[in-house]
């Protein structure tokens, strides 16, 4: 199997493996129609190239207690790798962000994914931690009213 070249088995395989993690290997192997036994081999040459990154559980953020999920442009106040290290080193220690990510065509340097208990959760992290990092010289937060789309499924084609 050469690296970016998947089969159809794979495409099958690495599919349902990201509509439920969970299945069994049986159940993987009657949807792919393969073995069981093929069915692992395969998982774990598609793990050692590199396809699938880590195997994880969902949770439902609401079930859990985190009802508030906003968007936030942050802009730095110079672009220097060092002020950009410091930035990304400290939202790597923030477990309100889901994702951060360099953006541009924007107002602003980076784009977060952010969830809070609720708005003053969110209220206090945005002004008394984000804002004090060293270098953040504006930011916007855009709250979402509901999710249309979420998922986390690539789309795979055969």
């Amino acid at each position: 199997m050469n690296r970016n070249v998947l089969d159809t088995y794979d495409i099958r395989l690495l599919s349902a493996l990201q509509q439920d993690d969970a299945l069994s290997l049986q159940c993987l192997a009657e949807l792919v129609s393969l073995s069981a036994s093929q069915c692992s081999r395969r998982i774990s040459r598609l793990k050692a190239k590199g396809y699938i990154h880590k195997q994880v559980t969902l949770l439902n953020p609401q079930a859990v207690g985190l009802d508030v999920e906003a968007f936030v442009t942050v802009s730095l106040d110079n672009h220097t790798p060092d002020s950009a290290t410091h930035f990304k080193e400290a939202i790597l220690k923030m477990p309100p962000v889901m994702e951060c990510h360099a953006i541009t065509g924007s107002d602003g340097d980076y784009l977060l994914k952010v969830v809070a208990k609720n708005q003053q959760a969110l209220s206090f992290f945005l002004m008394e931690e984000l804002m004090k990092i060293t270098g953040v010289s504006q930011i916007k937060t855009a709250l979402a009213l509901s999710a249309i789309k979420s998922t986390t499924a690539l789309p795979l084609s055969l």
